[in-house]
């Protein structure tokens, strides 16, 4: 029987290093976007979010309140934000269609390629969180329609798809080419400059005004 003198003086525990409250709210953020995205908002809970972070359960709720308000800054608050950085770029951009079909899908695709997970929490949460929390995105439907409807009638022009579909299934194209990419090429896609000019060709047509 070995006395507990006998142990290496390196075998005693170790007190970890207390965390700053940034670097706290960062793993519970980390943990909350992977725990949402496998089980959305209705199968995650706060225990699964507080294991898969390494903290403490009610570090959750002193950092955040509620499960809900994790889910606002976890994964609606990044779409707001890169659709706010949109917005301000977007009123840079010179008029021409096929251009800013381009910047658009340069802008964001790359960004929701990026945080595909951030659109499964999205999906898989539909009908349990309010979907008005995503203003960023509805701010950007809002004004982009109110552009186009512009630019077309001081051009004389007349629409062959009405905008306020345009800009959402424009939207909506993006998105599941990224949710169901691996559909679409199980045996591997294009690069992604192919990908993104493919993407900005099909958005720059469906916005094509109606033949005089």
């Amino acid at each position: 029987m070995h006395d507990i003198s006998d142990r290496p003086m390196d075998a005693a525990p170790r007190r970890r290093a207390r965390r700053s409250t940034a670097e706290i709210r960062a793993l519970i953020l980390d943990a909350a976007r992977f725990i949402f995205a496998e089980r959305g908002f209705a199968g995650a809970t706060t225990r699964h979010i507080a294991a898969r972070a390494e903290v403490a359960e009610p570090l959750i709720f002193n950092n955040f309140g509620t499960k809900e308000a994790l889910f606002t800054e976890a994964v609606i608050e990044p779409f707001n934000a890169r659709f706010r950085e949109f917005l301000a770029y977007s009123d840079t951009l010179p008029p021409d269609r096929e251009e800013r079909s381009m910047r658009y899908v340069q802008a964001l695709y790359p960004f929701l390629r990026d945080h595909a997970d951030l659109l499964l929490a999205m999906v898989k949460s539909r009908g349990d969180v309010d979907s008005a929390a995503i203003h960023g995105l509805d701010d950007y439907f809002t004004r982009a329609v109110a552009r186009i409807r512009s630019q077309y009638g001081q051009a004389g022009l007349e629409f062959d798809v009405p905008p306020e579909l345009m800009v959402r299934y424009g939207f909506g194209m993006l998105a599941g080419s990224v949710l169901l990419g691996d559909w679409f090429f199980p045996e591997g896609g294009p690069d992604a400059g192919v990908e993104e000019a493919v993407l900005a060709r099909m958005l720059f047509k469906a916005s094509a005004p109606k033949s005089i």
